[in-house]
């Protein structure tokens, strides 16, 4: 495994000054994986994405990326330094074309942006024959892609994706999963939030499960999948008499 390109340690974040969501919150990702931080609602996980991404302020820790420092720095600056963010919802301009969405994703990139463009088309080709298409008529699946296909535009080192499958039907959300696993074979580090945490945790290298804005467990996805304190509290699922393995657990 190569060295974490994205690296966060004992973030704190949160909304309100002295009110924190993320209560010392540590996590990493490195080139060509992809990890997915899972737990309840309220965990505290968009807004550590968001405090990564420079939308929330960062109250302590520190957020590296590369060999360079980046907490609190604004969001075009860490756009800029090879960090792509897609929130779960608001992430395409549902009034422009596919091919407009794409060109906005770019504007910064000058002469590169052809290039691309093909890029883009080539990885989604259900966006490639709708190009011409408002993006309000596409499915909930092909607006993910959409909204990936546009982060994707600047060359990322690091995606992070809040919620990617969020109301998708069931073969849509492998779909969407497929698209991020060969993302990841392309040495582009993803991370992601997701409640659809089984079948995120299938396709993962490593996870993460925060609960009360704190970490509770970590290990590569293949442990937490079958550690029963994990299964039992955090995937709806009851796995008595089966010995656990620790998987990392941080508490």
């Amino acid at each position: 495994m190569s060295p974490p390109l994205l690296v966060a340690r004992d973030i704190v974040a949160g909304y309100v000054p002295g009110l924190p969501i993320v209560k010392g919150v540590s996590a990493d990702v490195a080139r060509g994986e992809i990890v997915t931080i899972i737990g309840p609602n309220g965990a505290g996980k968009s807004t550590f994405l968001k405090a990564l991404a420079g939308l929330v302020p960062v109250t302590s820790g520190e957020v590296r990326l590369g060999d360079a420092v980046v907490t609190g720095k604004d969001t075009h600056r860490l756009i800029a330094a090879g960090l792509a963010f897609v929130p779960q919802t608001g992430n395409v301009f549902t009034t422009l074309t596919i091919h407009e969405n794409l060109t906005v994703g770019g504007h910064t990139i000058g002469p590169a942006l052809r290039r691309r463009l093909d890029a883009a088309y080539e990885m989604f080709p259900a966006l490639a024959a709708k190009r011409g298409q408002k993006a309000r008529v596409l499915s909930g699946g092909q607006r993910q892609m959409l909204a990936i296909a546009r982060a994707l535009m600047t060359e990322p080192s690091v995606i992070m994706l809040d919620e990617p499958t969020a109301g998708l039907a069931p073969r849509v959300v492998g779909e969407v999963f497929a698209d991020l696993r060969r993302l990841a074979q392309t040495d582009v580090a993803v991370l992601m939030v997701e409640q659809n945490a089984k079948a995120a945790l299938r396709i993962s290298d490593r996870g993460y499960v925060l609960a009360d804005g704190e970490n509770r467990f970590s290990g590569a996805a293949s442990d937490l999948l079958a550690d029963p304190a994990v299964a039992e509290a955090f995937l709806g699922s009851r796995r008595a008499g089966v010995a656990g393995s620790e998987a990392g657990r941080t508490h």
